[in-house]
């Protein structure tokens, strides 16, 4: 059964990342620029895609969600809610693309996650486990707690973080085999947990199967990396290993800006904990300027506050 699989790294600047494979060309180009983090080659790959009349609603749907992703890894958030959620009027439209329809729910949930409304991300993502449960698709399940443990680890709270990965161990277990990618994703938010617990020992062990398991899934998978080197820099930061700290921060900052510009929610995020780092190691003016860069960065994209409205009803049916 075709599906999205939906792999999050939220920690500190939320972000949703696709990895998919499709039998059709098209999809699968898409899934190929959103792995190399090439936004503006995905938006007009998908807006092109989107103006074939010829495509199925499930299509449609899909591509309705990788411009949504694109929209959103840009900082802007209306534009990539409305995506969101036309691709939730089209995907199950004929009743044959639940388990697509609740990964484009998880999909959304970031979207509320990132912008600050952890509640309403929260109740997306527990309609979206719901549903997957429903299928009996483990996998899914799994991938949606998981999403609900990083939402707890943004919002600082260990017990329903520890809560959330205990749900998303048991799907593992159900499931069987899951793919090195999604393993991956699960074992950064393990990180983000044992930072909580104040074990940063821990979290860079974590981070550091992250990167292995990237490496296994044999494909481009660049922004996964560069933001695993920034989580690492902060990791190897609170253990006091300024050294490392700063070689790993100040790689994930450099393949971000290579990847995906200068001028994404996460670079801005990323700056941030490269300039905590280079303060640590004494470099105050370059910290402060990096500092000043990412705050000015981040107070210019007005859709933070615009997209600050109501889940539409077509995600909570």
């Amino acid at each position: 059964m075709r599906r999205i699989l939906i792999c999050v790294l939220l920690a500190i600047a939320s972000s949703r990342l696709l990895a998919s494979e499709y039998p059709t060309n098209a999809l699968s180009s898409l899934a190929d620029l959103t792995r190399r983090g090439q936004l503006p080659q995905l938006m007009q790959a998908a807006n092109s895609l989107l103006a074939n009349d010829k495509l199925a609603p499930a299509d449609h749907g899909l591509a309705l969600i990788y411009l949504g992703y694109a929209y959103q890894q840009q900082g802007d958030f209306t534009k990539a809610t409305a995506n969101y959620e036309k691709a939730l009027t089209l995907i199950n439209r004929d009743g044959q693309h639940s388990p697509d329809y609740a990964a484009a729910l998880a999909a959304m949930a970031t979207v509320y996650a990132q912008i600050g409304q952890f509640d309403t991300a929260k109740h997306v993502l527990l309609r979206s486990v719901h549903l997957f449960e429903n299928e009996n698709d483990h996998d899914g399940a799994a991938m949606a707690w998981n999403d609900l443990a990083t939402v707890a680890v943004q919002q600082h709270s260990r017990r329903e973080a520890h809560k959330d990965m205990a749900h998303s161990n048991a799907e593992q277990q159900l499931a069987g085999d899951m793919a090195a990618g999604e393993l991956a994703a699960i074992t950064t938010t393990e990180g983000g947990i044992a930072e909580l617990d104040r074990d940063p020992n821990a979290a860079i062990q974590d981070y550091q199967h992250a990167l292995e398991l990237w490496k296994q899934t044999n494909q481009d998978q660049q922004q996964r990396t560069a933001w695993l080197y920034v989580l690492l820099g902060g990791a190897y930061l609170e253990a006091g290993d300024i050294s490392d700290a700063r070689e790993m921060a100040g790689r994930g900052v450099a393949l971000l800006e290579a990847t995906s510009g200068s001028q994404t929610p996460r670079y801005f995020a990323a700056q941030i904990i490269y300039a905590k780092v280079l303060d640590a190691s004494g470099a105050h003016v370059e910290a402060s300027r990096l500092r000043k860069e990412a705050q000015a960065g981040m107070n210019t994209g007005t859709d933070r506050q615009r997209a600050q409205s109501e889940i539409s009803v077509s995600a909570l049916r």
